[in-house]
């Protein structure tokens, strides 16, 4: 009867899941005018992800958000290289569910300060939503745990977009690798 019951939950969480997925494809046609068939997909796997780690239930919810705001930026970023200013404040929001105040705000501090050492350092090289994704990711997840996203999803940007051949002065979206690290970082770690 649990494993029944289990069953049921994980596939109303992958319904809901479905339904979401669809909802950002739409948010993003809309937004960028561009049509893709794997957001729903996407989202159906961070939402699959939530449940293997954080099981089903109430105190998931948040996670589920989190995952699915970060899929929505590194979507919109990856389509626009624009991330809408409401993203961050979400991710935001997200953090006071599980709020744990010094090591919020020292994480929204100290995470984006080397992209923003870098965005002044030479113009045009970080975005802003590159930094306000991450300063709300900081928020989240605090200080030790951000930086540890930033590292990973700097490292995948340098693999995967090197490897790609990209040149050295071409733009490309980085909010997906940074999105990518969070959701790493962020696992429970036992």
């Amino acid at each position: 009867m649990a494993g029944n019951l289990a069953l049921l939950k994980a596939a109303l969480c992958l319904a809901a899941a479905l339904i979401w997925g669809l909802l950002m494809g739409k948010l993003l046609r809309k937004a960028a005018g561009v049509k893709n068939g794997y957001t729903v997909l996407l989202s159906m796997a961070v939402t699959g992800l939530c449940i293997m780690v954080y099981g089903i239930g109430w105190e998931a919810l948040p996670r589920f958000f989190y995952g699915q705001a970060l899929l929505f930026a590194a979507e919109h970023d990856y389509v626009t290289h624009t991330v809408p200013d409401y993203v961050p404040v979400c991710i935001l929001a997200i953090g006071l569910a599980d709020l744990q105040p010094v090591p919020a705000l020292l994480g929204m501090a100290l995470v984006p300060l080397p992209l923003l050492v870098a965005a002044l350092a030479k113009e045009g090289c970080i975005g802003g939503a590159d930094i306000k994704i991450m300063g709300a990711c900081g928020f989240v997840l605090g200080t030790a745990k951000g930086c540890l996203a930033l590292m990973v999803g700097l490292l995948l940007a340098v693999l995967i977009e090197g490897r790609a051949g990209h040149g050295k002065n071409e733009p490309f979206a980085l909010i997906p690798y940074l999105a990518a690290g969070c959701l790493i970082a962020g696992m429970p770690l036992g």
